[in-house]
């Protein structure tokens, strides 16, 4: 493994805020960016842990998980505490203003749960339709003044403080004030900012000047963009934190950010109201299994479309499968995946059975212990909304339904909205074996998929298989990594659909997040590296 010399914080267990000490943490809180600071850096590590290994599309996060498990913490101490830092490091992508899932394994009792805290629909909310649909994105329908992808009407209720706090308060060992306090360290002291989080401001940078709050937020003083390794801090975030690690969750929900929340909503004719925060519930499922290759899959079940995969996974299985012919099975596989969410895929308290953005963060913890966690949890695009005095940037999960009634997915008060994020578990006799996450949108599981069958399949070591080139079969499109064209043009030509090659490896396909248990007993931990992300073991 890899040497380098890690900022540890030192934690004083259920300690106050404002006792804990930062001191050491904050040292180092402004960082170059890795790459660039440090010739030897990799976006992965392998290695028998003595305390553990982290998956993460940032290496504070990284960091801070590996930090929290040698104060003494668990996996699941380790991944909201990194959770919260790419809240605060990646702000568009996720945070206290986002939503999600998150799966954990208790090794102890074996038991795996896994805690639905997707945005939610508030009561009254309502679209009037444009006539047509975007025909370059059909799963998005354009809605009048485009309310359900930015501006206040564009906020899902935001479940990440009760099924985070939910969460850790159920498994994990520490005290919430410690869990939060790398965060509030990166938020408070500082921190550079990464590559991907560069690349996601500039994509939507027409969308940071909607507010006043989110001009002073996410642009620099002169209205310029931020770029990769430049500094950054959102003090009132690391104040808004510090609330929530004093008085808990119920301090968004029902105190004094929920005060601040409504206020902000109410002055811009948003859908949320008092109600909508109040009885907002995270809930606890029990995960969509599978098994494959003698390993059991363990994932989230709907509304999360993730459980498609094992229908993919089960047709692969049935075939025999080369390197170098294995896309165009992949492709077939991916095409049934999505007919079947487009046939009824939905909230499971709504519809019988049971399109997104990029703009997700992904992580994945496994401790020495063998527990483990993975969380994945979105702004989805973002709503452009941040909240006056808090450093909080609100999601626009409200753009994940249908607004057509009739279908599964229609939006109606209360509801949650189909999602691809799917934090998956890979067990094998009882023990996990892998936990993996992406971010990506209809990406995610097509691409999980793909890692999957590179290492169960194909033999990958796990650097390998997050590192191969991919592809995205959807509806009548089929997305690929550039260096596929040779292979692909055909593939596409043959199921008649149409081809658009990504430059590069650009994270819009995917940021995948990974650690394995190897059949030696070291533990490999993968950072996509097409998102420059961090895997460390320690």
């Amino acid at each position: 493994m890899p040497e380098r010399a890690f900022c540890n914080l030192n934690i004083r267990v259920q300690a106050a805020p404002e006792s804990i000490t930062l001191a050491r943490f904050q040292d180092c809180a402004v960082e170059d960016d890795m790459a660039e600071r440090e010739p030897g850096f990799t976006t992965w590590q392998q290695g028998t842990p003595a305390a553990g290994a982290a998956a993460c599309g940032n290496a504070d996060a990284s960091r801070a998980a590996l930090d929290i498990l040698e104060a003494g913490g668990n996996a699941i101490d380790a991944a909201v505490a990194a959770a919260y830092v790419m809240g605060t490091v990646e702000p568009l992508d996720s945070g206290i203003g986002a939503g999600g899932f998150m799966i954990m394994h208790d090794a102890a009792s074996g038991k795996t749960e896994a805690v639905d805290f997707l945005g939610v629909a508030p009561m009254t909310a309502r679209y009037d339709l444009y006539p047509s649909v975007d025909t370059d994105n059909a799963y998005i329908v354009r809605v009048k003044g485009r309310e359900n992808e930015r501006g206040h009407r564009s906020v899902a209720v935001p479940g990440s403080v009760r099924g985070l706090g939910e969460a850790q308060a159920k498994f994990g060992r520490l005290a919430m004030a410690d869990v939060l306090a790398p965060a509030i360290a990166l938020a408070e002291g500082g921190f550079r900012v990464g590559h991907k989080a560069a690349l996601r401001m500039a994509r939507t940078e027409a969308l940071l000047n909607l507010t006043e709050a989110t001009r002073k937020l996410l642009l620099k003083p002169d209205g310029s963009l931020y770029r990769a390794g430049e500094a950054m801090a959102n003090p009132e975030y690391g104040q808004s934190l510090r609330m929530i690690a004093k008085d808990g969750p119920d301090c968004f929900y029902k105190g004094a950010l929920a005060d601040r929340l409504l206020a902000e909503m109410a002055a811009h004719d948003g859908f949320l109201d008092r109600a909508d925060l109040e009885n907002y519930e995270a809930i606890w499922r029990a995960p969509a299994t599978a098994r494959f290759r003698g390993h059991d899959v363990a994932t989230m079940p709907p509304p999360s479309s993730g459980g498609l995969v094992f229908a993919g996974l089960a047709a692969l299985e049935r075939e025999s499968v080369t390197d170098g012919a294995h896309y165009d099975l992949l492709a077939g596989a991916m095409l049934e995946m999505f007919r079947k969410r487009a046939a009824g895929y939905g909230d499971p308290a709504f519809v019988s059975m049971a399109g997104e953005s990029s703009e997700t963060t992904s992580l994945a913890v496994i401790d020495r212990q063998g527990n483990a966690a993975c969380i994945t949890y979105s702004n989805n695009n973002h709503s452009g909304v941040v909240l006056p005095g808090t450093g909080i940037l609100l999601n626009n999960q409200m753009m994940l339904f249908s607004p057509w009634p009739g279908n599964p997915n229609e939006v109606v008060g209360g509801k949650r909205p189909v999602s691809s994020m799917m934090p998956s578990l890979m067990f094998r006799d009882g023990k996990v074996r892998m936990a993996i996450g992406a971010s990506g949108s209809t990406r995610i599981p097509t691409s999980i998929m793909q890692v999957l069958f590179n290492r169960l399949v194909l033999g990958d070591s796990l650097p390998d298989a997050v590192g191969r080139a991919r592809l995205h079969a959807e509806t009548e499109t089929l997305l690929a990594d550039a260096e596929l064209e040779k292979t692909v043009a055909g593939i596409a030509d043959a199921r008649k659909l149409q081809l658009k090659l990504s430059p590069g490896r650009d994270p819009m396909l995917a940021s995948v997040q990974a650690v394995a248990v190897n059949d030696d007993g070291t533990v490999a931990a993968v950072g996509d590296p097409r998102a420059k992300a961090s895997g460390m073991v320690r």
